[in-house]
């Protein structure tokens, strides 16, 4: 099977910052006092879905740790916020990761408190234990899904038929744990299935079906296969010449919008938008400018109403990758011309709307920061104006 370039950026696992032996969790730097809303209160409980088997719980936060307890995939288990100091270099699912351990409570054996890796901890809930999910509920949704095997394409249709029948009538942090769920289980079919080779194996894709597609014109009953790919829950997508499935969040949107929390209805809203009009192809920007600062500042004001969102570590993504290609480009959308070496028109353009528009943004910032030093070096690629970006992007990564 082909390995595909994904072209939304998912949210695996949760990345925190640590200085001392554990500290409270913080899904992002916090936003400063005048800007965080009112109400918004650090949560005193987080529940996560276990996301690996036999998933050991530790009395210490390293490979070395006693095992007290083993968790099952699909679990459901509590943390009041604990993260460790330390991160270890663990491979799950053939994906390397660097992370931190949580400490976390077995929700069916109260006795079993450990620490557990938190790259298979999936975040469901993060609030006050007041508006919590319905454990059992999710844990039953969290049971069934594992049942089901990502290989075939049916169990995407299983799944949402469940959750239709199961969550017709939740609503508030019970449906946006029950969204979690669902579009991470399709998710891992999507990334950890077969879809890939069934799409360049099974169909015979005429001339203008990337085109249609590019467009949102595509007709998904066209052939056999991409009408099932629709039943459960894909749409097609087109990247480096090749045609594959993804999550379709239109159909999650569909059932859950009207269902989850303010906030969640937001994220998902957006996440619709943007994935009908996908910013990249082939390594070039494929939107006008001026839409992707749009969804920048979007994203940067949600992360500041919003300091505790379930799913801050991938909004905070968001942020960061879109400001960062408004400043630094893409590998076939450059910055500065690849003949002359000077500021491309499109991005000076950009900036000086960004500028006008979005007064007070850190977006807004960092333009008029990096814009003086193109003007000092008479908008030409210079040491100094190559530096500033190499240090941007540094610092972007390091958030």
């Amino acid at each position: 099977m082909k390995t595909l370039p994904l072209l939304l950026v998912a949210a695996l696992v949760l990345c925190f910052g640590c200085q001392s032996d554990s500290k409270t969790i913080d899904t992002g730097a916090p936003p400063p006092p005048e800007a965080k809303p009112p109400n918004s209160p650090s949560p005193e409980i987080w529940l996560f879905a276990v996301t690996m088997d036999k998933l050991n719980l530790r009395n210490q936060p390293n490979k070395h740790g006693r095992v007290v307890y083993q968790l099952a995939q699909g679990e459901i288990v509590a943390g009041n916020g604990e993260i460790s100091a330390n991160k270890e270099e663990v491979t799950l699912r053939n994906i390397p990761y660097n992370e931190p351990y949580f400490k976390v409570t077995s929700t069916r054996s109260s006795l079993s408190e450990g620490w557990a890796y938190s790259a298979a901890l999936e975040p469901v809930y993060a609030g006050s234990e007041t508006t919590k999910p319905d454990i059992e509920r999710l844990s039953a949704l969290s049971g069934y899904l594992q049942t089901l095997p990502i290989g075939q394409l049916g169990s995407g249709k299983s799944a949402i038929e469940y959750v239709k029948r199961s969550f017709s009538s939740a609503t508030g942090t019970l449906a946006d744990a029950a969204f979690i769920l669902l579009e991470r289980f399709l998710f891992r079919m999507e990334t950890a299935g077969n879809l890939y080779d069934l799409t360049e194996e099974a169909v015979a894709w005429e001339e203008h079906d990337s085109e249609a597609i590019r467009k949102e014109q595509f007709n998904m009953k066209k052939y056999p296969l991409t009408k099932s790919l629709a039943e459960n829950g894909f749409r097609l997508e087109v990247g480096e010449g090749m045609i594959f499935p993804i999550v379709d969040w239109a159909i999650l949107a569909d059932f859950f919008v009207e269902k989850v929390t303010p906030p969640m209805k937001d994220y998902l809203l957006q996440c619709v938008s943007e994935q009908k009009d996908n910013p990249f192809d082939d390594g070039g920007i494929v939107i006008g400018l001026d839409t992707l600062a749009e969804r920048a500042v979007f994203w940067e004001k949600f992360n500041l109403q919003n300091p505790y969102f379930v799913r801050k570590n991938e909004t905070m993504q968001k942020e960061q990758w879109m400001r960062l290609i408004l400043l630094t480009g893409s590998d076939n959308t450059r910055v500065f011309d690849f003949e002359n070496h000077t500021v491309a028109e499109d991005f000076k353009k950009v900036w000086a709307h960004i500028g006008q528009k979005y007064v007070g943004t850190q977006l807004a910032k960092d333009v008029q920061e990096f814009t003086g030093i193109c003007e000092k070096s008479g908008w030409k690629q210079t040491p100094n104006t190559e530096a500033w970006q190499t240090q941007y992007r540094n610092n972007q990564a390091n958030q």
